[in-house]
């Protein structure tokens, strides 16, 4: 009858892990990273919705300079107080404004005032409440239907600034914490950034932001 075969002896298999020490060092290191990862990132997300704000007013009015030539009609974006207002009006005012919003619509008797049965082109909502706008002229901007800015620059919406509750900061030389749409005499509008030009545009209006 054939032994019994015995089996072999397995080795020891030591435990791994982290140690007390190691751990405490290791959350010490993510501590740092997290206290210097939140404010950049906050940061971030403050200049993105700033940057969003001036680039969609810039889509605005180029929309309603695109759609003022196509339709031969004059065409309006101007500030209102609630933009999903079945008859938004417009509030004729420059000035501050806090989550500010607005509309675009075809102008069809040229007053520069929604009135009803004209075709509203565009609804934007309103912004976030940490973002405030201020504007010179009236708050609107009008096109007639060759695409050039109406007359009457001395009321008509010719800088337009966003800012946060920190104020006009230089970031990386020539950024800023800011962002400005200008318009030009004959329409065009432009987003910048640089801090001397929106300084010259709160200049223009005439005050600061926030």
């Amino acid at each position: 009858m054939p032994a019994a075969v015995r089996p072999r002896p397995q080795p020891c298999r030591t435990a791994h892990g982290f140690t007390l020490i190691e751990t405490l060092v290791t959350l010490a290191i993510a501590t740092v990273l997290i206290v210097v990862a939140v404010p950049s990132l906050r940061d971030l997300l403050r200049n993105n919705r700033l940057t969003a704000a001036g680039n969609d007013l810039l889509y605005s009015v180029t929309l309603a300079r695109t759609e003022a030539v196509k339709r031969q009609t004059p065409a309006v974006v101007c500030v209102v107080a609630d933009s999903t207002a079945a008859a938004p009006a417009c509030t004729g005012a420059g000035g501050k404004t806090t989550g500010a919003s607005w509309i675009v619509f075809a102008d069809t008797n040229g007053n520069s005032a929604y009135d009803a049965g004209e075709a509203i082109l565009e609804r934007h909502a309103a912004l976030s409440t940490e973002v405030t706008m201020v504007t010179d002229g009236n708050g609107i901007v009008a096109f007639d239907a060759t695409g050039f800015a109406s007359p009457g620059a001395a009321a008509t919406l010719r800088n337009a600034v966003f800012c946060d509750a920190r104020g006009l900061v230089a970031i990386g030389g020539r950024s800023s914490t800011e962002r400005a749409v200008t318009l030009s005499g004959t329409g065009r509008a432009q987003v910048v950034a640089a801090s001397s030009a929106v300084q010259t545009a709160l200049t223009t209006i005439g005050s600061s932001c926030p």
